[in-house]
């Protein structure tokens, strides 16, 4: 059976996200992993199938915990699919405590940002957790009646506590794309994406355009660019490209090879089918 290891604990988007697959046939094992890193590393050196960990978010854009991991820490791993995830919180409240007046709201720092108004108006203290399932849990194990914890339906209902409030983030139809990746890759959908990896070879006027104008002259879309320090030199970058084709395109091929004839150094993280909503 294969085994995906997801960021965990169990109740956060991502362990939601992993009900979205389209790439893993039959049952699955699924492990809650602590960090972004271990998941990744777990996969890259064979000791899970496949991981899912967040990539881009809505609200905050690229999740650099991930992408700083794939660009500079892993060589194997490649990037199979993409799972787009609504991020939507409830607020929830061990039972029996629903009527009690609110004083305190728990939630992971990311939570607590996205649901900022949310304490406001219920002129709550916030205090961040590791998690939003650990909200939860604190939540559910204490005798404080004021306790709120703002966590995903899932993550409420796992926990045992009641839903007293939907819909409380700020910014309402917010999603996070997350990443499953693996040691092999797929053939080609016809309807892909591929996230590319560009580093110049040097800084100076210009240099994003350098890096942008061989894919750009071939038509090919790029639907997402994130920066990354190089972590030696300040003002020295690379570029994480989403490109929307898949690397075995001859249009991205050539692309690709212009950017390496001049210097630049790629590194391909993997194509993928492109998520799509339909209805």
């Amino acid at each position: 059976m294969p085994v995906v290891e997801y960021l965990g604990p169990e109740g956060t988007f991502a362990h939601e996200g992993t009900d979205h697959l389209r790439t893993v046939d039959g049952p699955t094992e699924l492990v809650a992993r602590a960090t972004v890193g271990e998941v990744i590393h777990d996969v890259d050196d064979g000791r899970c199938d496949f991981g899912l960990v967040p990539l881009e978010s809505s609200i905050d854009g690229g999740v650099t915990s991930t992408i700083d991991v794939l660009v500079f820490e892993v060589d194997r791993t490649r990037i199979r699919e993409e799972v787009v995830v609504p991020v939507s919180f409830g607020a929830h409240r061990r039972p029996g405590f629903e009527a009690t007046p609110a004083t305190t709201l728990l939630s992971h720092p990311a939570g607590l940002v996205q649901c900022r108004g949310y304490a406001v108006k219920h002129n709550l203290t916030t205090v961040p957790t590791d998690s939003t399932s650990e909200a939860c849990r604190i939540v559910a194990l204490s005798d404080d009646p004021g306790l709120v914890a703002v966590a995903s339906l899932k993550a409420g209902a796992l926990a045992g506590l009641v839903t007293v409030e939907r819909d409380v983030e700020d910014f309402p139809g917010a999603h996070t794309r997350f990443a499953l990746v693996a040691r092999d890759g797929l053939e080609p959908s016809g309807d892909d994406k591929s996230t590319i990896v560009v580093t110049p070879p040097t800084e100076g006027v210009g240099v994003l355009l350098r890096t942008l104008q061989p894919i750009s002259d071939r038509g090919v879309n790029i639907s997402e660019i994130v920066s990354r320090p190089l972590r030696q030199r300040l003002g020295e970058y690379c570029f994480l490209l989403t490109l929307d084709r898949h690397e075995d395109d001859p249009a991205v091929g050539d692309a690709l090879a212009e950017l390496e004839a001049g210097g630049f150094t790629v590194k391909r993280l993997g194509s993928y089918p492109a998520w799509r909503v339909h209805g």
